[in-house]
């Protein structure tokens, strides 16, 4: 754009100027033109590059707080289940269960037997003072 006014001043202060430089004087408006449509663009397409920045951040944050949300489900599942094996290592509930009384079903002491054991394989021991 310097190069074509310095060709526009030298055509008005009257020096010769080749063909070449005449033609593109002639071509200075279509010229300045492009250069505010680039312009624009480069604005518009900057403007979209942050709402596209953007846009990814909140999904990134979705997807992270759905991730979140799905393993605590899953502790909870765990913890739940946990409550319930650690249930069968007490005394009470096993003749609950033995006998089929208080809502218990009737669990033959076998099967009984493996629950208990894959309740203390699976649950650790708890610390009542803490």
């Amino acid at each position: 754009q310097l190069k074509l006014e310095d060709y526009k001043d030298r055509l008005k202060k009257g020096e010769a100027l080749n063909q070449d430089q005449l033609e593109a004087v002639e071509k200075y408006d279509e010229v300045v033109h492009n250069l505010e449509f680039a312009k624009e663009l480069q604005k518009t397409f900057s403007g979209l590059s942050q709402d596209l920045l953007k846009a990814q951040k909140k999904a990134q944050r979705r997807e992270s707080l759905l991730k979140l949300e799905a393993e605590k489900k899953k502790l909870r599942t765990i913890l739940q289940v946990q409550y319930v094996l650690q249930n069968f290592t007490q005394e009470h509930v096993q003749k609950d269960f033995k006998g089929g009384v208080n809502g218990a079903i009737y669990l033959p002491s076998k099967e009984l037997d493996y629950l208990i054991r894959f309740a203390k394989l699976t649950c650790p021991e708890r610390n009542e003072s803490l």
